[in-house]
């Protein structure tokens, strides 16, 4: 036999090459179809311990008077008739006074948590690292830690019960957590833009404005969505220093709990679904930027 028959074809070869290719892809392909079987089970579970809670509030939002006790009427006729006594009721009001509370809070926080992180990111002086913590600091304390000094201050200031206490409040409480996110996001940028303006004579104002500003954008909605969501759930706060003019969404709640065998389940349940409807609005508009939030720094050393 001739030695060359024994050895291997150049055609011989390229088959060989091209069956491991496909099985290669075979094994990719069936490891992306487990992967994405394992994802599909792990959101599932998810929301199947997440969602039912808010899908039977919803559901006893419907439900008839009548029904509103009977826990084996699982099926019904739905009614809007809770729906429409809120809109000709006054529960508008507070509804209202947390979204107008909550949006100017959270504004506000941006602006200042926004020049606070910039002033730590790009300019040295001293203590700085300490006093960066010490702005922190008091996003770790329980809340209710502060709260007679707080109630006191704004007494005295002729600030209870109304709106400017809330904002004020809801600026004070989210500045720690919106500098965390800007800061964050602003070491992203590097200080070398800063400084070749600065040496063109650009401004500091001309500076943070027309470059800082539009490189920090997503890091600004993010901390904004993530200061609304926080001042539209707070509860404590609004409950101790507003009584009625500017009681929010979350204290209004509370006038539906006048003990359990009084509570007035379908009026609660009702409220409930409308204060969960700008926060869900509102995380599906701004997904992304608000996973940004969340997971910023989450790679960094």
């Amino acid at each position: 036999m001739d030695a060359r028959d024994l050895a291997p074809r150049e055609g011989d070869a390229e088959a060989v090459h091209r069956r491991a290719a496909r099985t290669h892809v075979r094994h990719r392909s069936a490891a992306a179809v487990r992967r994405g079987r394992w994802q599909i089970a792990g959101i599932a579970a998810v929301l199947a311990w997440t969602l039912p809670p808010f899908l039977y509030l919803i559901a006893l939002s419907l439900k008839p008077e009548r029904l509103l006790i009977d826990r084996s009427a699982v099926f019904f006729v739905p009614t809007l008739e809770r729906y429409h006594d809120f809109v000709a009721s006054g529960l508008a009001a507070p509804i209202w006074t947390s979204l107008l509370t909550s949006t100017l809070g959270a504004a506000g926080t941006v602006v200042l948590a926004g020049l606070a992180a910039m002033t730590f990111r790009f300019l040295d002086f001293k203590a700085k690292t300490v006093l960066f913590l010490l702005i922190l600091l008091p996003r770790m304390f329980p809340p209710v830690t502060t709260l007679i000094p707080i109630q006191l201050a704004l007494k005295h200031l002729g600030l209870i019960d109304t709106k400017t206490a809330l904002v004020i409040l809801f600026i004070g409480f989210e500045i720690p957590l919106a500098m965390w996110v800007l800061h964050t996001f602003l070491a992203d940028v590097p200080r070398e833009l800063a400084e070749s303006a600065a040496l063109d004579g650009a401004s500091l104002p001309a500076i943070v404005t027309r470059i800082l500003l539009p490189l920090a954008g997503p890091g600004l909605l993010a901390a904004f969505i993530l200061s609304f969501i926080f001042n539209w759930n707070e509860f404590l706060f609004p409950l101790i220093v507003t009584s009625f003019n500017a009681r929010t969404g979350s204290v209004a709640i509370m006038s539906f709990t006048a003990g359990y065998k009084k509570l007035q389940w379908g009026a609660l349940a009702t409220l409930g679904v409308i204060m969960t409807i700008p926060v869900v609005l509102f995380v599906l508009a701004f997904r992304q930027s608000l996973v940004r939030g969340f997971t910023a720094g989450a790679l960094k050393g």
